[in-house]
């Protein structure tokens, strides 16, 4: 027959009460014992396992605490990148490449002579030795430095769009340079004919040289053909 709780307590009860004064003071501390030892089983060994717990989070944390500290310093230590260190860098080159063709863009237009100042740049190319004499003065056509490509024609010929500029002028562009020719010859002695060459290579003009032809006369004269040519950005080549 299955033997009640109740039943197991006046049992245990009776037994208790069987003993002697000392005997039940050693069942009582017997119980205290198994108390405290079933209250730190249950208590305090789930304290240290959640102090545990805690403690190995926290070193987590720590750790990567840590580690975003060292990252923030890394990246305070590069130096700062800029997305358009690129792009200013080639807008600098532009600027440098700039300012060397304005410079020389200055210094062609130094060398330029307007078709006001032609009249006087002929007196001084006739001027300058008074030992010779002049026998023919002539002026070439302009050129237009900025050629044109060649383009070719329905025959299969290629022919330069210049050549068909007389028939169809076409407009002339902003910037375009003209090269102004002009064939002056002169007779006299040869060291006269040589000095008047040094004086026309002195000259505060910006006079460029193309070709000279000697030819001997008559001893001592001799004529010298000269064709020299200026710069100018207008095509007309004389303003009076």
């Amino acid at each position: 027959m299955k033997t009640t709780f109740m039943e197991k307590w006046l049992l245990l009860s009776g037994k208790v009460e069987a003993l002697n004064q000392r005997e039940r003071l050693m069942v009582l501390g017997a119980a205290a014992l198994l108390t405290y030892t079933i209250m730190h089983m249950l208590l305090i060994d789930s304290f240290e396992a959640s102090k545990k717990r805690l403690l190995t989070e926290i070193s987590t944390d720590q750790a990567l605490a840590q580690e975003l500290q060292q990252q923030t310093s890394l990246y305070k230590s590069k130096p700062p990148v800029d997305p358009d260190a690129q792009n200013k860098q080639r807008i600098a080159e532009l600027h440098t490449q700039l300012q060397a063709l304005e410079s020389k863009q200055s210094q062609l237009n130094a060398s330029l002579i307007s078709p006001e100042k032609m009249p006087e740049l002929l007196r001084d190319l006739l001027s300058k030795n008074g030992k010779l004499k002049l026998i023919a003065l002539n002026t070439l056509p302009p050129k237009n430095l900025v050629e044109m490509p060649l383009k070719p024609t329905d025959s299969g010929v290629t022919a330069s769009v210049a050549d068909s500029a007389e028939q169809n002028p076409a407009p002339i562009q902003e910037g375009a340079l003209f090269k102004h020719g002009v064939e002056i010859t002169v007779e006299g002695r040869y060291l006269d004919l040589l000095e008047y060459v040094s004086t026309i290579e002195s000259m505060h003009w910006h006079v460029l040289w193309n070709r000279g032809e000697l030819t001997v006369k008559s001893f001592p004269n001799n004529q010298l053909k000269l064709t020299v040519y200026t710069l100018s950005s207008d095509k007309t080549w004389l303003s009076i």
